[in-house]
């Protein structure tokens, strides 16, 4: 791997990482100060996000999965593309709620500024059929 693709590949694994520490900050740590998050597939009616309305969505969330973490899959290897700083990679989450196991699967393009060092579009893709599920089990808002 060059450089460059290493650095978009840290970058992307830093920021999944750091996802599960739960906190308002590390789980927007390596985005831009303008990056916008998306969720997909467009039928889940979810919104494009602004850092702190993402935060803050996590931050509810943290109520319902205190430790919750990314984990990216090895059964689909990272596509790191240098020419369009974009990184995919298949994860999941894991965490435990009093509603049962936190198990959700997706799919998330990242997409780097310049030098690959920040996210300018956090892109995800997710299992709605789960997801919606569990959201709902829950009581939370999406």
């Amino acid at each position: 791997m060059s450089s460059f693709r290493d650095q978009l590949w840290k970058t992307a694994k830093a920021a999944f990482d750091k996802y599960g520490e739960m906190t308002a900050e590390s789980v927007i740590a390596y985005r831009s100060p303008d990056c916008v998050h998306r969720m997909f597939p467009a039928s889940a009616g979810v919104a494009d996000r602004t850092n702190k309305e993402y935060s803050d969505f996590v931050m509810e969330l943290k109520n319902t999965v205190p430790n919750l973490r990314l984990i990216v899959q090895d059964d689909f290897e990272p596509i790191v593309d240098e020419k369009t700083r974009q990184v995919l990679a298949h994860l999941k989450s894991a965490g435990n709620t009093p509603y049962g196991p936190c198990e959700t699967e997706y799919f998330m393009a990242l997409k780097m500024n310049e030098d690959g060092t920040q996210i300018i579009e956090f892109v995800e893709f997710v299992d709605t059929a789960y997801t919606l599920e569990f959201v709902k089990r829950a009581g939370l808002k999406v």
